[in-house]
């Protein structure tokens, strides 16, 4: 009678846990980035002596969506044309500019550029395993000049932490395309492989 009434409370904090942990780490998670964005503007404001909750945050959001409006425009185009050269123009910050304009293209642009972008599959780390990963560039350089083949760079993330992971320089016809979306990949990756995409229909 003990025992199975042990079992049934293990069995109850389990099932506790399952409910309780995705909210809690889910609220956690959304509570630190909206801190962390308010705090962007919020604590140029509050040092000025304008205290209002979550006006940082807000004033942000609206700072993007000028910037977006005007960087869709004809002038703002040129304009952001030319500030996008000057930064790729100098020593250092370039490296660090052009690295991070290419992740944010990747993750959040709608538009692709060939393969660029789109999410593949290679054998990886070793022949009847897979990686997924994204296709960072398909631009002949020294090392397909070398090998005399066509070449793909991918980055293939690190499960659940996807800011490190691998860069492979591997032979275009062994590359798979998959057709889900960057977003979708991240995804899986980020839960190591428990959230995947359905098939799309072919």
């Amino acid at each position: 009678m003990a025992a199975g009434f042990g079992v049934r409370l293990r069995r109850y904090w389990v099932a506790g846990i399952l409910v309780l942990a995705p909210t809690a780490v889910t609220l956690w998670v959304v509570w630190s980035l909206f801190r962390f964005f308010d705090s962007i503007l919020g604590g140029e404001l509050r040092s000025r002596g304008i205290s209002v909750f979550g006006l940082g945050f807000v004033l942000l959001n609206v700072l993007l969506l000028v910037l977006g409006f005007v960087a869709t425009n004809i002038a703002g185009r040129r304009l952001f044309g030319l500030w996008d050269r000057l930064m790729h123009r100098v020593p250092l910050i370039n490296k660090i500019y052009a690295t991070l304009r290419q992740i944010a293209e990747l993750l959040l642009g709608s538009a692709r550029t060939g393969p660029f972008g789109r999410v593949a599959i290679v054998e990886f780390p070793s022949p009847g395993t897979w990686g997924i990963g994204f296709v960072t560039s398909n631009v002949p350089g020294e090392a397909g000049q070398k090998t005399g083949r066509r070449l793909c760079s991918l980055f293939i993330p690190s499960a659940v932490n996807p800011t490190t992971g691998f860069l492979l320089v591997v032979p275009e016809e062994k590359v798979t395309y998959l057709d889900m979306t960057a977003e979708q990949a991240m995804k899986m990756i980020v839960s190591a492989g428990a959230l995947v995409p359905p098939a799309r229909p072919g």
